[in-house]
């Protein structure tokens, strides 16, 4: 057992008292945009990163809040423990290694692409262009250079929809590497109860649109077999599995409606973090490391949902119906 993460558990239990409230979210609702919202942000958790970033820019301040968090669960983290929080932050790393590929298409340099960079990966954004350019990928993971250029080959026959598939691949199995050399149990369950959920939308993205071909068709590495899922009921049934169908009930019925599945792609975030939770009882665990950086995303994305609805006018039940409100503080 590691004695060393009770502290951790300490640490990040207080820290996340100070994250967006449901005060702060009512406050931020019945804000008018421009100064008011600018005001009100002031005072939430967001307000020292206001104050530092060029022009209050609030998307930058939001991103500077979740870097930060990724730093404090590695300084947190014992050090034999660091890497295995990785599977963390890869995603993000091959999100801007499909940032990089999409952008030959317009044949964009890297300083056009700077907006839709993330500084959130294991890896400086600018130092992975330069191992992009030197077609040396490898030497930060293995298999990255055959996955990048596959994903080029896509792009240049104009199959850009491809290349997500191409990268989720990546993301799970440079994941799985991760762990199977420094994950704990948590983790592993952590990054099993993922795929499956990724595994169950994936399905249901394919039922509904049978004659495009999304892959990966299925990711190995979770609780069930591809052939558990073949009909959009087997879906329904095993989601029920993660926090019960009551959980899943409006989302799917959503999905239903519409063939969209964002509520159940909201609802998946949620879900790891009710997962998060339940390890987080676990002193000895890394889990509350993890609850806390999940925390922060969601509140993040809280904010975003708010500034953005907003700005565009909508009503504030509306903005209401997209807020993901597990383990806000009240």
């Amino acid at each position: 057992m590691k004695t060393s993460y009770i502290y951790s558990v300490s640490r990040v239990n207080a820290l996340s008292q100070f994250l967006l409230t449901k005060t702060d979210i009512d406050r931020l609702l019945v804000a008018d945009k421009g100064e008011d919202m600018q005001s009100a942000l002031k005072e939430t958790y967001l307000a020292p990163y206001i104050v530092r970033v060029p022009n209050e820019d609030v998307s930058l301040a939001i991103e500077q809040t979740l870097i930060d968090a990724k730093h404090l669960v590695h300084r947190l983290s014992p050090n034999s423990d660091s890497d295995m929080f990785r599977i963390m932050w890869i995603q993000y790393d091959i999100h801007n290694l499909r940032v990089f590929a999409k952008a030959t298409a317009s044949k964009l340099a890297y300083e056009e692409c700077g907006a839709f960079l993330s500084h959130r990966g294991v890896y400086d954004p600018e130092y992975l262009y330069s191992c992009v350019e030197k077609g040396s990928l490898d030497s930060l993971q293995p298999g990255w250079q055959k996955a990048y250029e596959k994903a080029l080959q896509t792009v240049a026959v104009g199959d850009i929809h491809v290349v997500d598939g191409i990268f989720d691949e990546l993301y799970f199995t440079t994941s799985k590497a991760i762990l199977n050399v420094v994950g704990d149990q948590f983790m592993k369950s952590y990054l099993s109860t993922y795929i499956d959920l990724y595994n169950l939308k994936s399905r249901l993205r394919h039922l509904k649109n049978e004659g495009v071909d999304f892959k990966p068709v299925f990711v190995d590495g979770g609780s069930f077999t591809a052939d558990k899922i073949e009909t959009a009921e087997d879906v329904y049934t095993i989601f029920s599995r993660f926090g019960g169908s009551d959980f899943w009930k409006e989302a799917i019925e959503y999905y239903q409606a519409t063939g969209n599945t964002t509520s159940i792609d909201a609802r998946s975030g949620e879900f790891m973090l009710v997962f998060a939770k339940e390890g987080s009882y676990d002193m000895f665990s890394p889990a509350s490391l993890v609850l806390y950086y999940l925390k922060c995303r969601q509140a993040a994305a809280n904010i975003r949902i708010i500034v953005v609805g907003i700005n565009s006018g909508m009503k504030e039940s509306a903005i209401r119906a997209n807020l993901r409100m597990a383990y806000v503080n009240d």
